[in-house]
């Protein structure tokens, strides 16, 4: 069972991830990618760290989205299926990100589209609807 804090701390995060997927369905021209990949980055760490920390496993709080994921699948097999292949600041910690974000609308789709995933999952998991 996750705490009350756990519980609304996943839901800030799980609504920042709807923030930036909501930034796409605006026209091409007037899409932020820069918000939206800084975003959807925090978000889905936020996720994964409010995860780890819901198992009482501590994470570094500048580590990359490669670093997370590895400790949420060895928590559970699920995050197996989390799909970071075309995620290029994957493997990057906090300070290699700082300044970088997703050029292409499509890139950023698909920060978003792993972000659903571990939204999903983690969910699930503790029986919180968004």
């Amino acid at each position: 069972m996750i705490t009350p804090e756990i519980q609304n701390a996943l839901k800030v995060a799980c609504k920042e991830l709807i923030i930036a997927e909501n930034e796409l369905y605006r026209p091409h021209e007037d899409v932020v990618t820069l918000s939206a990949c800084q975003v959807v980055r925090n978000s889905m760490k936020q996720i994964m760290h409010i995860y780890l920390a819901a198992h009482k496993i501590d994470a570094k709080t500048d580590a990359g989205l490669n670093e997370l994921l590895e400790l949420c699948k060895n928590v559970n097999q699920a995050f197996l299926t989390v799909d970071m292949s075309n995620i290029e600041c994957k493997g990057l910690d906090h300070s290699h990100c700082d300044g970088k974000y997703c050029l292409s609308i499509e890139n950023v789709s698909c920060c978003i589209a792993a972000g659903n995933q571990l939204k999903k999952l983690v969910c699930e998991e503790f029986s919180v609807e968004i």
